[in-house]
């Protein structure tokens, strides 16, 4: 047994054993009490206290006799630390922080691990290979290995899908490209076909007028010569004269039919708008859409038909619009009560196709001298021309059109009675566009900001999308009142720029102005109108139909006062729809089941 504090004897291996270094070195050896991660010494305790209290080693961190190594060599090169610290290149990872989760080197434990528990990794490491951990990274490794070669497949497959997916959207385009290449030359023959049809009837008829003023010419010198044949005979020449005066009253009447007669068509070719806007167009044929597809995966072409569709479509996926012009109270118009009406020739609506007297339920004026015209009974819309007062083209819809409205790019939509909404184009010939379902019979149509305004023979008004979706609807006021009992037209105004809705009731005799947002604004009424359906905004005042009043009525919306423009007394019977266009000096009136458009001339 030794006695504490007295010198131990120095054996040949007291290098590479536990004894404090610094005394060993004048030839006292004491056992180390504390080991120097960063100077790698062993202390006894007299030395551990000094090292403590220099100030160049203060902050060192020393190890106690429990968790020192047992010796220089192993504590420093048996473990092969070989893995330098990122904070201090010059030092080697040989500790871990178990409280921070950190590799640390002797400088990391003493700057930044002082408080905490390092354990040193050679001691702790000896059985790792058997815990868990390493377990479970052998086993994240082997299934990211899977995953990266799943990853991998699916590149593959879809380096096939792209191919195929540009092959055939490049099919879709030309297959589109040739459709439309074919609808021109369609188009072009029509064109063709019709102008030489056009020429020869008027080639015909110019052919058919040369015998007739032949032979009229011929009649005219057999009578000059008759009468120059009896100059000097008085009393024959008096006989010939009286003939000839009756012959030439027939011959009169034959050079005016043949006047008549010398009529022909004069045309010209016009470029249709569509066609030039999409000339025009960055768009044309169509566009290319991005579709959203789900990480890792791309849709194959035969998952879906992204057609392209096109030619109202701009390069951001969205519809092309334009704000509606409406009729503006204040803006500068006749004033329709000062003007006198004269009945004219009637405009004849029925076609050869038609199968039912007509019922000619909206007007709405188009661009030109067009009027567009529904006709109820026989599921057709109409083209009138009001410079020639002539039926000059018409389209079968599906369904019983009822009211119409303006819409932005060249169309219209339709009211279809129980059927919905029918879109048409409008831009030169008439056109099927898309169509929706709506619940219930729909009467009225307006339009305004992408949006529909619509109103139900039920005598509910709702506000939809251009899709058909219902945005808001009433049916009864605030305090529970039926708002319309059958609202069958409706228009919109705009008044000190604010929008409105006016509504005719045909139940109640009433015009309701409405806001945007469906509320009841104020009730227009009087006693001379019943039955009111069309309403026609033009600046201040509203033109009305009253169908059981037989008249066409004048709502001055400055005053609220209604006045009387034509009735019975101008024959106006059970009317259903009045237009009236006082720069072409015109109204027009239809009929329920009158097969004419009764023509009023304007005069102020």
């Amino acid at each position: 047994m030794e006695v504490p504090g007295k010198k131990l004897q120095a054996g040949p291996s007291t290098a590479d054993t536990t004894y404090c270094q610094p005394c060993e070195q004048d030839d006292e050896i004491l056992p180390a009490e504390a080991f120097c991660t960063v100077c790698k010494e062993f202390f006894c305790s007299k030395c551990a206290s000094l090292h403590r209290k220099q100030k160049i080693s203060r902050s060192h961190n020393l190890l106690d006799k429990s968790n020192m190594p047992t010796s220089i060599s192993g504590h420093e090169d048996n473990h092969g630390y070989t893995e330098p610290c990122k904070t201090h290149p010059e030092e080697s990872i040989k500790y871990f922080c178990s409280a921070h989760q950190a590799l640390i080197c002797g400088h990391c434990a003493v700057q930044n691990h002082r408080s905490c528990h390092a354990d040193v990794i050679s001691d702790i490491s000896k059985a790792f290979k058997d815990e868990q951990e390493y377990g479970d990274v052998i086993k994240t490794i082997a299934r990211l290995f899977e995953d990266i070669d799943l990853c991998a497949s699916d590149v593959k497959k879809n380096v096939d899908v792209v191919a195929k997916l540009g092959e055939n959207e490049v099919y879709k385009l030309r297959r589109y490209r040739e459709e439309v290449n074919k609808y021109f030359e369609e188009r072009e023959q029509a064109l063709l076909k019709l102008i030489e049809k056009t020429k020869n009837m008027d080639e015909e008829l110019l052919e058919s007028l040369k015998p007739k003023y032949t032979n009229l010419k011929s009649k005219l010198e057999e009578i000059n010569v008759k009468l120059a044949a009896q100059e000097n005979n008085m009393i024959q020449l008096f006989i010939e004269t009286k003939k000839a005066k009756k012959l030439l009253e027939g011959l009169q009447n034959d050079f005016a039919d043949i006047k008549k007669d010398n009529v022909i068509h004069h045309y010209e070719f016009r470029k249709d708008p569509t066609t030039e806007r999409l000339i025009a167009s960055d768009t044309g044929l169509g566009t290319l859409e991005n579709i959203v597809t789900e990480p890792h995966k791309i849709a194959s072409a035969s998952e879906s038909d992204h057609s392209i569709k096109g030619l109202t479509v701009l390069g951001d996926g969205t519809r092309e619009t334009m704000e509606i012009s409406k009729p503006t109270v204040g803006q500068a118009t006749v004033d329709l009560t000062k003007l006198r009406f004269t009945q004219a020739m009637g405009i004849p609506m029925k076609s050869p196709t038609d199968n039912m007297p007509c019922c000619l339920t909206s007007m709405l004026k188009l661009t030109g001298s067009r009027l567009l015209i529904a006709d109820c009974t026989n599921n057709k819309v109409k083209v009138v021309d009001m410079q020639t007062n002539s039926l000059v083209s018409q389209i079968s819809v599906r369904g019983q059109p009822w009211d119409i409205c303006h819409l932005p790019g060249d169309r219209v939509a339709v009211t279809m009675s129980n059927t919905g909404v029918q879109f048409l184009a409008t831009g030169g010939q008439l056109a099927i566009g898309d169509h929706f379902k709506v619940n219930g019979d729909c009467r009225g149509i307006a339009y305004h900001k992408e949006r529909l305004i619509v109103s139900f023979l039920s005598g509910k008004v709702a506000v939809l999308n251009m899709n058909g979706h219902v945005i808001r609807q009433i049916e009864r006021d605030g305090n529970g009142k039926e708002l319309c009992k059958c609202p069958v037209y409706l228009t919109l105004v705009c008044e000190d720029s604010t929008d409105f809705i006016y509504k005719s009731d045909d139940c109640s005799n009433t015009i309701t102005k409405l806001d945007m947002n469906l509320n009841i604004i104020k009730t227009f009424q009087d006693p001379a109108l019943e039955g009111p359906r069309s309403i026609t905004a033009l600046g201040d005042q509203l033109l009305i139909s009253g169908y059981r009043s037989n008249n066409i009525m004048i709502l001055d919306l400055s005053t609220g006062q209604m006045t009387q423009l034509i009735g019975m007394k101008e024959g106006i019977i059970f009317p259903m729809f009045a237009y009236c266009s006082p720069q072409q000096g015109k109204l027009l009136v239809t009929e329920v089941f009158n097969n004419s458009l009764k023509l009023f001339n304007t005069i102020e």
